[in-house]
């Protein structure tokens, strides 16, 4: 492993954009031998010289036997072989007069091994990148259920939350590409994969879909060696080529804001107002949503009451009276969920509690990762039926700095010891800042408005009511995973 260091000046910038349309560390080093080596069966001691061999070889089995034994003295690369006789079971007066025999030798001290960097990517078949898939939709679940309690934890509970666990995980993913040792293994048990997740990369370029645009930039100083191995990776597998800045802080700003505002359709025309005066490496991500409600809402406007905490206020409310819905109560989470249908096969998800007055947290206490995947299950067995449908606007503007995160995830090598030898030979590079940014906005236009004489009426109305805070996910429902995720507590924040 690499000495460890103490936190640096800012080294490394990691931010994230995510918008929608307004509509085990162990060391390196070779072990010790063992100090307590079992002894030869058949006379085959390593290192036991020749000629004590042949001399043993020649005595009757009357002589003392001889063992061979290994001692470490106080150094941690030094080893003794001894070869002793032991006593027979003659009596004195018939032993041999000569002494014991003692052939000391040295073992050599192994040479220093340097870190093991990751090799490149290898090509995955398509029956691989298939079944890596699948995991990779279980990992991302597992992955938005540890942010979702870590955002959590560290903001206010009236606050609301929207994050991209997809894009989260495509940019860590990426900076995978070039970790190591410790680095490797913390990362991948960050992000539920499994060990030496060879195909991860290739299914996560499988995850797309028309309605989520997803791109990523990596900028770095003129000064900072990037590996050839790495550009060409991240060119094949995530479409983009590191990109040198200068020298000129302004110019670096600008370049930076640029793009980060074509990749948002100029929804974040300006991300940074200034950069850490030694910056050395920059990762971007922007995630554009551009799905669109199936069934259009009544474009009618209306307010309604929403419960926040012990106040009633009036918001803007989407509202429908034949709105197609899957729902029902789960009794564990004690919530009404419900699923909207969304064009280019995403849904819109709610979790609100059952009850008016019931605190959010009661919920968020009991959502868990094995909950969700059943919920989710159900949903897919259940109709979408005619529904009286209400629920406010869905806003939600989020930034966030994620290396609280992090480490509320016990990922600390942003700081400490972080081995991205596969990316870069400068052994001292630091995460000093991560951003994530996330805009998600969804009105009531839709894509499809002629579905609405599909539906018939019920004989009993069904109603789904949301007016008070709930927690949402829009959910991939070919790859069976979370591509954002929130809450709304105050839709008029």
């Amino acid at each position: 492993m690499w000495p460890r260091r103490t936190p640096r000046a800012p080294s490394l910038l990691l931010l994230l954009l995510l918008l929608s349309p307004a509509a085990d560390g162990t060391s390196s080093s070779a072990p010790a031998p063992s100090s307590e080596a079992a002894p030869q069966q058949d006379g085959g001691g390593a290192d036991v010289p020749e000629a004590v061999l042949a001399r043993g070889s020649e005595r009757s089995s009357t002589l003392p036997a001889t063992t061979l034994v290994t001692t470490t003295d106080d150094s941690p690369t030094r080893a003794h072989t001894e070869l002793r006789t032991e006593p027979s079971a003659r009596p004195p007066s018939e032993q041999p007069a000569e002494p014991s025999t003692r052939v000391l030798t040295e073992a050599p001290t192994p040479a220093p091994t340097e870190p093991l960097c990751p090799p490149p990517v290898a090509p995955c078949s398509d029956a691989a990148t298939h079944a890596a898939e699948a995991i990779l939709g279980d990992a991302l679940t597992d992955f938005a259920l540890k942010l979702y309690h870590a955002f959590a934890a560290t903001k206010s509970s009236e606050t609301n939350v929207a994050f991209s666990p997809f894009s989260i995980a495509g940019l860590l993913t990426q900076v995978l590409l070039g970790a190591s040792d410790s680095t490797k293994s913390n990362l991948e048990g960050v992000l539920s994969y499994p060990q030496d997740f060879s195909c991860v990369h290739q299914a996560l370029q499988a995850f797309v879909s028309k309605g989520v645009t997803s791109v990523s930039q990596i900028f770095h100083s003129p000064d900072l060696p990037i590996k050839d191995s790495f550009l060409n990776a991240s060119q094949r597998l995530y479409g983009s080529r590191p990109q040198a800045l200068s020298n000129d802080s302004a110019a670096d700003l600008e370049l930076i804001n640029s793009w980060v505002a074509e990749n948002t359709r100029h929804k974040v025309s300006r991300l940074l107002d200034s950069l850490p005066p030694d910056v050395r490496l920059v990762l971007l991500n922007a995630v554009h949503l551009s799905a669109k409600w199936k069934q259009p809402f009544n474009p009618k406007k209306k307010k309604e009451s929403f419960h926040v905490g012990n106040t009633v206020i009036q918001v803007p409310m989407m509202w429908s009276r034949k709105h197609p819905v899957a729902h029902f109560l789960d009794h564990n989470l004690r919530a009404k969920v419900g699923q909207l249908q969304l064009s280019h096969n995403l849904s819109f998800v709610i979790l609100v509690p059952q009850n008016l007055g019931q605190p959010l947290e009661e919920l968020e206490r009991r959502l868990s990762a094995t909950l969700l995947r059943a919920i989710m299950k159900k949903l897919e067995m259940s109709k979408f039926q005619p529904t009286y449908l209400i629920m406010p606007r869905v806003k939600v503007t989020s930034t966030q700095d994620l290396l609280p995160i992090m480490e509320k995830l016990e990922f600390f090598d942003f700081t400490y010891d972080l081995n991205l030898c596969g990316l870069t030979e400068d052994q001292d590079v630091q995460v000093s800042e991560m951003r994530h940014h996330t805009v998600l906005e969804l009105t009531e236009a839709g894509v499809e408005a002629a579905a609405v004489s599909a539906i018939s009426v019920a004989r009993n109305l069904l109603t789904f009511e949301v007016q008070q805070p709930f927690v949402f996910l829009l959910w991939d429902q070919d790859h069976k995973f979370p591509v954002f995720m929130g809450r709304v507590y105050d839709p008029t924040a």
